[in-house]
């Protein structure tokens, strides 16, 4: 039975050096640092699990990072192994080995052409950014054209509702994740990105990794799917019963998470 992994990498299989737990489990490999800190990280065995996994299945990483920003992890030089397909910002672009994938982006300005433009919605955004307090919020980011972020200190309920009602009518949707609010094109999630994946490659099954609210479309659309206990998802009090929690926090879930993946690609 053919198999599709679709991960989450930022605090799912990598973490920085502050969401990296108390307990370090072994040699780090540092994917990325700013300013000599590091922002992404994974244990050796965690990579050694998933050069082993991207062996006996179709791994996909699916983040919201930008392409640029995942090709600044440089997972192929730090595995030995490049997953052909990946996921990035949140679903608005598929790259095929390395590179945007033509009909991808097709399908993506089709969705965008349904509603406002990311021009208007960029606008929208950043007018409602104006109406909190100096110095709480920074500019909007652009991420490929098709995710929009911000970070935002403590917005209040009543801000992200007023900014969720005037993105509805204009075919935007928000989701947050702790400090970030994101901005996507209604209809456009990871899940729908795997999905394409997962016809193309003709996988029988999906297995699925996460911790923020943006992974929810694709923790409920996997067969089987795993969350850190320390994710965005957990402490909202998420839960589905396919979806198992890890123990550990940190790298040592990362390292838990890509164990429990591998051990069920095996299951047939």
């Amino acid at each position: 039975m053919s198999t599709l992994v679709a991960t989450d990498l930022d605090r799912t299989l990598v973490h920085s050096a502050r969401a990296a737990g108390p307990d370090v489990p072994g040699d780090v490999l540092c994917l990325e640092r700013r300013r000599g800190v590091p922002t992404a990280m994974l244990t050796r065995r965690t990579a050694a699990t998933l050069v082993e996994l991207a062996r006996r299945t179709t791994w996909v990483p699916a983040t919201t990072r930008s392409v640029a920003e995942f090709r600044r992890l440089g997972l192929g030089r730090a595995l030995g192994t490049t997953p052909r397909h990946a996921v990035c910002a949140s679903g608005g672009v598929l790259l095929v080995d390395g590179a945007p994938d033509p009909a991808w982006d097709a399908r993506v300005r089709h969705l965008l052409a349904g509603g406002a433009s990311v021009a208007e919605a960029a606008d929208l955004f950043a007018r409602h950014l104006a109406r909190l307090d100096s110095g709480t919020a920074e500019p909007v980011r652009d991420a490929d054209g098709v995710l929009l972020v911000a970070r935002v200190a403590d917005p209040g309920a009543g801000w992200l509702d007023d900014l969720t009602a005037d993105c509805e009518v204009r075919g935007w949707r928000v989701a947050t994740h702790g400090a970030k609010v994101h901005l996507l094109p209604a209809g456009l999630d990871k899940s729908v990105a795997v999905a394409e994946v997962r016809e193309r490659v003709v996988a029988a099954r999906l297995l699925a990794a996460g911790d923020s609210p943006l992974d929810a479309d694709l923790l409920l659309a996997a067969d089987a799917g795993v969350q850190p206990a320390d994710g965005a998802l957990h402490a909202a009090g998420w839960r589905a019963g396919h979806v198992a929690v890890t123990r550990g926090v940190g790298l040592a879930a990362g390292e838990e998470i890509a164990a429990w993946l591998l051990a069920r690609a095996a299951q047939v």
